[in-house]
């Protein structure tokens, strides 16, 4: 009798154990993912300190894996009580890399210059960098600016961003990047708040807390990014208020979403099928915030989507299905590139298409934001242009989709800096294949894992 008891105690004490393992196991990573993204974001943009920042990004990918399948696969009440870890230490990673320069991309000093276009009551949309009427406004970041020929791509949003941060009072790459990180820090917040509503353990967003794509890629290289990333994750958020103002609410954020990165207008039909019963307001609300945050720039006429048209029609780099299906059709059409993006467009609204019958049962807000994670994915694997930031919005919504492949893809992806060895503008093929094919073939062993349903089984093969 003694015995059994003491057998029972000692099974109830296991999983205490493993939890104390793991809480170990986060502080001892917290502190070496710390130190690996303070050196990634100090490293500078030369080609001679690639090999640096790709053996410090992967060795935080395989600390942050570890973790963040530890924190999935625990047991609730364990997991709850990492939350405030969790996030603190994500807080701590984006404020801490924030002020360092941007270690490999320009992109950066594109938004100082149209934020200074339209701090000045220029219009960006009219005006590329090259404008003889943006002369006066040239200062030290205009030789910095690439591609002087093409006006203003990224939406309005985005730009009064640009331009609210030159009030900051600390110099303009600083100042610009800590708003940035404060989009992401909310977005963050807001995300263990909607995991929570949704009735998931908040440490579940550790997938974006803690993920090197997010703090090195989108905070410390300083991309805009994080700016549509927090309205989508706070349209999602409102989504769950059932009531008319909270589709109101919830319309506008993602109107803010798109006009910042135009990324999340695939997963409008989501979300309005998640606005049931209030459908009409929520398309209401964001058609009149969109057009009324574009409204300053109308006088643009047909040249405001003119620089979002070249970007769209002339770039592309490190793809996947569109570089095959491009491939492809090389032999068959003179122009395969123009074929591959139409066919790839063509591609994706018929997955899209698909997922929006697979979820016309389910029209829940937590159904929605799964659905809006696979329409990500399609997105992805269709572009014809995926450079490694471009997944981290794909990030809020694993943590509810909890896929290992895609989890692994975000971290693969980053090999495509491996490319600046074969000089501008040209792609190592192996390296393309070993970013997209190791989540690929993770996928298939998971899914032949899969057990078989039985022939009495009443679920569909």
């Amino acid at each position: 009798m003694t015995g059994g008891m003491q057998d029972l105690g000692t099974a109830a004490n296991a999983p205490d154990q493993r939890d104390r393992w793991i809480s170990a196991i986060l502080l001892l990573s917290a502190a070496a993912l710390w130190w690996l993204y303070r050196e990634f974001a100090t490293t500078g943009r030369t080609l001679e300190e690639r090999p640096r920042q790709l053996a410090l990004f992967f060795s935080a990918f395989l600390i942050f894996s570890i973790c963040t399948l530890a924190v999935w696969r625990a047991r609730p009440p364990a997991s709850r009580r990492w939350t405030l870890l969790i996030i603190a230490v994500g807080l701590l990673f984006r404020f801490t890399v924030a002020p360092a320069r941007p270690a490999t991309s320009s992109d950066i000093y594109r938004y100082l210059w149209e934020g200074r276009v339209v701090r000045a009551g220029m219009n960006p949309y009219r005006h590329p960098p090259r404008s003889p009427e943006l002369a006066p406004l040239r200062n030290w970041v205009w030789p910095l600016v690439q591609h002087k020929s093409v006006p203003a791509a990224y939406p309005p949003v985005a730009q009064y961003v640009f331009a609210l941060a030159g009030f900051i009072p600390l110099s303009p790459v600083t100042a610009l990047k800590l708003a940035l990180a404060l989009f992401d820090a909310l977005a963050l917040l807001l995300l263990s708040d909607l995991l929570r509503r949704l009735g998931h353990p908040p440490s579940w967003a550790i997938a974006y807390a803690w993920h090197p794509l997010a703090v090195c890629e989108v905070v410390a290289r300083g991309h805009l990014d994080a700016i549509g990333i927090f309205f989508l994750v706070l349209a999602a958020r409102l989504l769950l208020v059932p009531s008319a103002p909270g589709r109101i609410a919830s319309g506008a954020a993602l109107a803010l979403s798109i006009l910042s990165k135009g990324y999340a207008l695939f997963l409008t039909p989501f979300f309005l099928m998640a606005a049931k019963p209030h459908r009409r307001v929520f398309a209401l609300s964001l058609t009149a915030a969109a057009f009324l945050l574009y409204l300053p720039f109308l006088p643009a006429g047909k040249d405001l989507f003119s620089g979002l048209t070249t970007y769209a029609e002339l770039w592309s780099g490190n793809a996947n299905i569109f570089a095959l299906v491009k491939l492809a059709l090389s032999p068959l059409s003179p122009d395969p590139d123009a074929l591959a993006r139409i066919l790839c467009l063509a591609l994706l609204a018929a997955w899209i298409g698909h997922l929006l019958r697979a979820g016309r049962r389910a029209q829940t807000p937590e159904a929605a934001l799964i659905l809006s994670q696979r329409a990500f994915m399609g997105f992805f694997l269709l572009a014809p242009t995926v450079y490694p930031w471009y997944l981290a919005w794909t990030l809020p919504f694993l943590c509810l989709d909890r896929s290992l492949p895609w989890l692994a893809l975000t971290g693969t992806i980053f090999a495509f800096y491996a490319h600046d060895f074969a000089g501008h503008h040209h792609e190592i093929w192996w390296v393309t294949s070993l970013e997209y094919t190791l989540p690929l073939a993770l996928a298939i062993g998971l899914r032949l894992r899969r057990p078989t349903p039985s022939p009495s089984s009443s679920s569909p093969p």
